[in-house]
């Protein structure tokens, strides 16, 4: 059969490249998109959910622009009109859904009986002193609103936030943050202006940068460090060249059918190639070994009939081995299938693939290649390296006296025997040797954080890290997620009894976690509400127009209230240390209602001695926290004892006594009310403008860490559950939830993973060797590596992540060889001695150049990703080096130590046929 499928070498040859070319030309569709959705399955629940809130409350796809002033600050005339410009450039872009700056931000207030959302900055802006005073005030009078959002604390920065369309694929978030970028550098043309750029679509943007940065320089470098172990093992120019030609064809396949079904490029992607030029040479190194071995044999000169059976008798000694090689390592990769993280599947399933296809090409192209040969080539090789080594023996160089040391070594151990003797040469010893693992083990892994977010895999110093550090440090925060509360029935959202607490918890979560710079939800917008129509008038208006028009221009249903039953009751409860006076200071209803504005109003038109002023002040002192108040506390509780601008008003409507409602249902009216007088748009925190069901949280965060968002998740939830009414639900999404239930899938991907590779290497072995015990046998070193490699990460403070989820993978692909190797090679000894000191030290004679200079090989090539700029290419590179150590010098000790102290009979098993030898 083989000699009918290599009849017309060319054919192959021809065939192969054909399909490179065909394979090549989809290369080009490979779309980069490292967005963080990309990361889940669309049918996951997280995503589901993320998808659901985006239709209901708009994207979550946001650009980020900051605008600092480099001198002065940004509030000025000519800068608060350059955004002006900005803002309305941007929004006509194509792909922008909304825009908000300090130019357009909305600003409520109370104006003839109506709540007005204006702008911030209103249209017939001129830039006066007056004016910008003006809007300094509006911010600080709503800090809830503005703190931290829209402009800095030292007033040298603004943020403006460009919120792009639902739906956008990569290209399409490419396009709107070019066309950002270029109206931006088109108007902010002032020296004294610094543009920081951030969100998801800037760090996918960077990412693919680098990816693009990281694949031409570090293939190239793969490549070399592979004709150099090439060149070194074979010493000829087709040994070198072949094996290599093999990968760079699987890769341009593997890559080129990713292409052609449009799977996405990810970071992890890019591990693909770097993972095939390093792992699948070894397939074609057998290849080219046994041919070798074969032609060496000859005696006299081949002709190319002879060459031809000199090939075909190679390739049918090591198919057997090649293939076996090559199912383990795709039971290694393909052990990633299940795991739900979609690049984690893709890596799998095309790494796997790009090691069969090294698999096909080495034992068909590169014989064919071989056979195609000129035949004033054939039976020889260059001999480069023999030139070398035959001048410094005749020259009776150092070389010479290694050849001498070498041919006398054979009566002393070698170094890898007096190793394993040190390990694993008696019982004792290998306990000890394996104790120690797993104590060192034991104590990494404790260490071992699970991190997944993504821009911790750009290094500290690279602009898109710098540009988030920036942000946070001045803004609320560049990470984000939101809490979606939902009730039971239309209007659910209007009921104190959900508003207040729901207020309560975004106090809590903010003073819990230092790591929140802003939530803000529809409460916010309610206490604004609730504010600005409890904003003292002129006490003399009161005096002449209330209780002759309290239905008229002045009272409270001159604001659009509906009049309440006459079971409402009138303020029962005012401070005692602040008198207003009399009954006949106040003016009420002949429901005995009394409007504490008359009060409030009053008192601030009144004049105040110094011990009523110093009294005042020692008890917002007090209410601020006392020694550990702040200026900026005592200033809002002095505000609300006076009710300031409405400031003791700053509240959920909760309490029937503070206003002209009998119960809560009532107040749940003056809420409902409140949303009838707004003339603005609340569609981000609410479904339904009048009557809303479903309200969003959204809490911004100056971190990634997914430790910290998975306990702000956790609290949250927890405090819905002991203090929300029964009837309401409450579960989080956003960019910061999905980071971290992938931190979830992970590990419970990383244990799925693991547990398929062992069941795969103990079948492989105990089919291999037709003993179960043989897959015990050869899973022991494995296991042992893979815990070395976590506790390497504990020790090093490497992230548990999608990256380094991979590296188990790679050991119990590649390691597995090696067991396979130790242990054929300890088989074939074992039946011919009983002394099993003897078979060991044979055995490693034998096979332990092979293991080092393949676990060097891949570790060398892995090594290469240690100049990546992505920070946790480098700890996959490093990672990997450290899993091909330990898993050979474990292949290499502990396999021996069980070997011998058990002695199995599988190992004295005769095999069935001559040929597997």
């Amino acid at each position: 059969m083989g000699k009918r499928f290599f009849k017309h070498p060319w054919i192959i040859i021809v065939t192969a490249l054909v399909i490179t070319a065909g394979f090549a030309t989809q290369l080009g569709k490979l779309e980069i998109d490292n967005s963080l959705r990309i990361y889940l399955p669309v049918e996951h629940e997280s995503y589901v959910r993320l998808e659901e809130m985006e239709a209901e409350f708009g994207s979550t796809d946001i650009i980020g622009i900051v605008l600092e002033a480099r001198e002065g600050s940004i509030l000025t005339a000519d800068y608060v009109n350059l955004l002006r410009d900005i803002t309305e450039r941007i929004e006509d872009v194509l792909q922008v859904d909304e825009v908000t700056s300090l130019a357009n931000i909305d600003y409520i207030y109370g104006r003839d009986g109506s709540l007005i959302a204006g702008s911030l900055v209103g249209d017939d802006f001129a830039g006066t002193p007056a004016e910008l005073r003006d809007i300094r005030e509006k911010i600080a009078g709503w800090d809830d609103m503005y703190h931290r959002v829209i402009i800095s604390d030292d007033w040298k920065s603004t943020q403006m936030s460009v919120t792009l369309e639902t739906g956008l694929g990569s290209k399409e978030k490419q396009a709107a943050l070019d066309a950002v970028r270029l109206i931006v550098a088109e108007t902010a043309v002032d020296p004294n202006i610094k543009v920081t750029y951030v969100g998801d679509p800037v760090v996918s943007e960077s990412a693919g940068q680098f990816m693009r940065s990281d694949m031409a320089r570090l293939i190239p470098l793969v490549v070399l460090v592979v004709i150099i172990c090439l060149f070194l093992s074979f010493g000829s120019v087709e040994g070198t060249v072949l094996p290599l030609i093999t990968v760079l064809l699987s890769s341009i396949w593997s890559l080129g059918i990713m292409g052609m079904l449009n799977v996405t490029f990810t970071i992890v992607s890019s591990v693909i190639p770097v993972a095939l030029i390093a792992i699948g040479s070894a397939y074609g190194i057998h290849v080219m070994n046994h041919y070798y071995a074969a032609l060496d044999k000859e005696p006299g000169p081949v002709g190319r009939e002879r060459h031809r059976e000199i090939i075909l008798k190679g390739l049918t000694g090591v198919l057997p081995a090649v293939i076996l090689a090559a199912v383990t390592t795709v039971a290694g990769f393909i052990s990633l299938v299940g795991s739900p993280l979609v690049p984690l599947r893709s890596f799998s399933v095309f790494t796997a693939l790009g090691i069969v296809f090294s698999l096909l090409l080495s034992i068909s192209f590169i014989p064919a290649l071989l056979m195609v040969k000129p035949e004033k080539s054939i039976g020889r090789r260059s001999g480069f390296l023999d030139g070398i080594k035959a001048k410094l023996k005749a020259k009776g160089t150092p070389a010479q006296t290694d050849t001498a040391v070498k041919t006398e070594a054979p009566s002393k151990p070698s170094i890898l025997y007096r190793l394993y003797r040190i390990l694993a040469g008696s019982p004792v010893r290998l306990v000890l040797f394996s104790m120690v693992i797993i104590a060192v083990s034991a104590f990494g892994i404790r260490r071992i954080t699970v991190d997944t977010a993504l821009v911790n895999y750009f290094p500290a110093d690279s602009q898109v890290r710098q540009d988030i550090d920036f942000v946070d440090e001045r803004f609320a925060g560049t990470n984000s997620i939101y809490l979606i509360v939902e009730g039971q029935e239309k209007g659910d959202m209007t009921r104190p009894e959900i508003l207040k607490p729901l207020d309560e918890l975004q106090t809590h979560l903010s003073e819990t976690y230092g790591e929140i710079g802003k939530t803000v939800s529809f409460s916010t917008f309610v206490k604004r509400m609730n504010q600005v129509m409890h904003i003292p008038e002129n006490p003399a208006v009161y005096e002449t127009n209330w209780e002759d028009d309290f239905s008229g221009d002045k009272g409270l249903e001159s604001f659009g209230f509906s009049s309440f039953d006459d079971s409402g009751s009138g303020l029962s409860s005012f401070d005692d240390e602040f008198s207003f006076g009399g009954d006949d200071d106040w003016s009420g209803t002949d429901d005995g209602y009394i409007d504490p504005n008359i009060a409030y109003a009053t008192k601030l038109g009144e004049p105040m001695t110094f011990r009523e002023g110093m009294a005042l002040l020692e008890k917002a002192y007090s209410t601020a926290g006392g020694s550990a108040a702040t200026v900026q506390g005592i200033v809002r509780e002095l505000e609300k004892e006076l009710n300031y601008n409405g400031a003791a008003y700053y509240e959920i409507p909760y309490d029937p006594a503070k206003y002209p409602a009998a119960t809560t249902e009532e107040l749940q009216d003056l809420v409902s009310q409140y949303l009838l007088l707004f003339s603005g748009s609340l569609d981000n925190f609410i479904d339904d403008s009048l009557v809303p069901r479903t309200g969003r949280v959204a809490i911004q965060l100056r971190t990634r860490s997914t430790t910290v968002i998975e306990g702000i998740i956790n609290d949250a939830e927890a405090y819905a559950a002991a203090h929300f009414p029964e009837g309401y639900t409450v579960h989080a999404t956003g960019n910061a939830q999905l980071e971290y239930v992938m931190t979830e899938l992970i590990i419970s991907s990383q244990m799925r993973s693991l547990l398929f590779s062992l069941v795969s290497v103990f079948l492989i072995l105990a089919i291999y060797f037709r003993s179960p015990l043989a897959g015990l046998v050869g899973a022991v070193p494995l296991l042992f590596a893979i815990l070395l490699n976590y506790m390497a990460m504990g020790i090093f403070n490497i992230n548990l992540d999608m990256f380094t989820s991979l590296i188990a993978s790679i050991a119990v692909g590649v390691g597995i060889d090696y067991t396979i190797h130790f242990m054929t090679n300890y088989r074939e000894e074992r039946q011919l001695s009983g002394n099993l000191q003897e078979v060991t030290r044979k055995t490693l004679e034998k096979s332990g150049r092979g293991i080092v200079t393949n676990a060097l090989s891949v570790g060398l090539g892995f090594l290469v990703l240690c100049l990546s700029r992505f920070v946790v290419l480098r700890y996959i590179g490093i990672l990997v080096a450290v899993v091909m150590f330990t898993s050979s010098v474990l292949a290499m000790t502990v396999i021996p130590g069980l070997l011998n102290i058990f002695d199995f009979k599988f190992m004295k098993r005769k095999k069935n046929r001559p040929e597997e030898a």
